[in-house]
């Protein structure tokens, strides 16, 4: 275990922040919107982190975290084997756990251990996703101690689930009825969840009218950082920017729709199309689609200002998800013109043909592209109304102050008990 500390005065309060991976780089939406929560615990108390590591070399992210952590644990990612083998009993086991699976993966007794001992000096303790939650059961149970539990939902992996069996349900129908036990199991341990946390956080209005227990709901939406003036349009007027974190399965399949499908539509029109892929762990096969003509791919690239800068228009071309999409908002502030589906927009204060194009078919989503390539003048009614709606919603100085106010009206709770 490895700890950083900074002075504090021994008055403040103590925020006990859980989450799976190490808030840094800030090159995913995960790690973004985790990072943006904890800054914000950090402006009101001493904050202890405890999160998974995959590789002595990302350790060293640890120190941009610094100036927002009294301290810091780290532990490596445990990554059970969960699958069922081939004995009877291993596969009864797995079909009646009553944990969904990944929360089982990602299971640590180190980290529950960690938890147990941090908690008792602790005034709020914040799990970030419903896998992570099983670390903290023992200590909700025991509720010994005057700690608030906040959950982050940014993305309801029921609603997530449901979507994966519409779009793509297994075609064996034993994976399929698997499956639809994972389903169930979801439902059971997210229901749970609402119960045990003291408030709920999500993304959407849409998100929070999903979830029984309204009253302990809390809208936190995601945002971005809008720079004082939108990027310079470097583009050539024929460039599709599709970025994403493809180690996200929803991302994946949402490109390889786009590659298959809408492309082929859209180059009838624009025949020199360019097509840039950016973003974190860009599968084999597709890195191998570049071609340096028609379709580059950048992998985990440390910015991508340079290709929001080259972009003509920026795609979403989702069929399943949960919660909102960064980036949207990213790119509105950025300043480029998006186009996307009902689902990747979904959550977002967004009008269509007002802040943004919205197609589900995938004919319409080719032409909703090829009319933006060929019209300025509606990239740039869409431009300068998605900035507006950004600087007035989804702003990550409005997510931050959202939650400090969160965060004191549950210490003045706790004082009040």
């Amino acid at each position: 275990m490895t700890d950083h500390n900074r002075g504090f005065a021994m008055t403040e309060p103590t925020i006990l922040y859980i989450v799976q991976r190490i808030p840094y780089p800030l090159n995913s939406g995960t790690r973004i919107r985790q990072f943006q929560l904890l800054s914000a615990y950090a402006r009101i108390g001493k904050v202890s982190l405890l999160c998974f590591y995959k590789g002595a070399e990302q350790l060293a992210w640890l120190k941009a975290l610094q100036p927002y952590c009294e301290s810091v644990h780290p532990l490596p990612f445990p990554g059970r084997r969960v699958q069922s083998s081939g004995s009877l009993l291993a596969r009864l086991r797995s079909a009646t756990a009553l944990r969904p699976t990944l929360a089982r993966f990602c299971f640590s007794r180190e980290m529950q251990r960690l938890v147990e001992q941090l908690a008792p000096t602790s005034d709020i303790i914040h799990v970030g996703r419903l896998h992570m939650v099983p670390h903290v059961e023992r200590v909700i149970g025991q509720r010994r101690h005057r700690a608030r539990f906040v959950l982050d939902l940014d993305d309801l992996e029921t609603t997530l689930k449901i979507r994966e069996l519409e779009v793509a349900p297994p075609s064996q129908w034993q994976l399929r009825a698997r499956e639809y036990v994972e389903l169930l199991r979801l439902w059971r341990y997210q229901g749970k969840a609402l119960e045990w946390f003291d408030r709920i956080l999500v993304c959407s209005e849409r998100d929070r009218n999903r979830l029984a227990s309204r009253n302990k709901v809390v809208l936190v939406p995601n945002g971005a950082d809008v720079p004082a003036r939108t990027l310079p349009d470097e583009s050539d007027g024929k460039t599709v920017l599709c970025l994403g974190t493809y180690g996200h399965w929803p991302n994946v399949d949402g490109l390889r729709l786009f590659l298959r499908e809408i492309l082929p539509i859209i180059q009838k029109e624009v025949p020199s199309l360019r097509v840039w892929i950016v973003g974190k762990d860009v599968p084999p096969e597709v890195a191998a689609l570049h071609d340096g003509r028609t379709i580059f791919v950048a992998a985990d690239v440390p910015s991508v200002e340079e290709y929001y800068r080259q972009a003509t228009i920026s795609v979403v071309p989702l069929r399943i998800g949960a919660g909102t999409r960064l980036r949207i908002p990213e790119a509105f502030a950025l300043g480029r013109p998006v186009v996307t589906t009902s689902v990747g927009c979904e959550g977002l204060r967004v009008v269509n043909r007002e802040h943004l194009l919205v197609a589900d078919d995938p004919h319409a989503f080719a032409q909703s592209c090829i009319e933006l390539l060929s019209n300025r003048q509606l990239r740039q009614h869409l431009v300068a109304n998605a900035r507006k709606l950004v600087q007035k919603h989804y702003t990550w100085d409005a997510v931050r102050n959202r939650v400090e106010n969160l965060a004191r009206g549950l210490l003045e709770e706790s004082s009040g008990s």
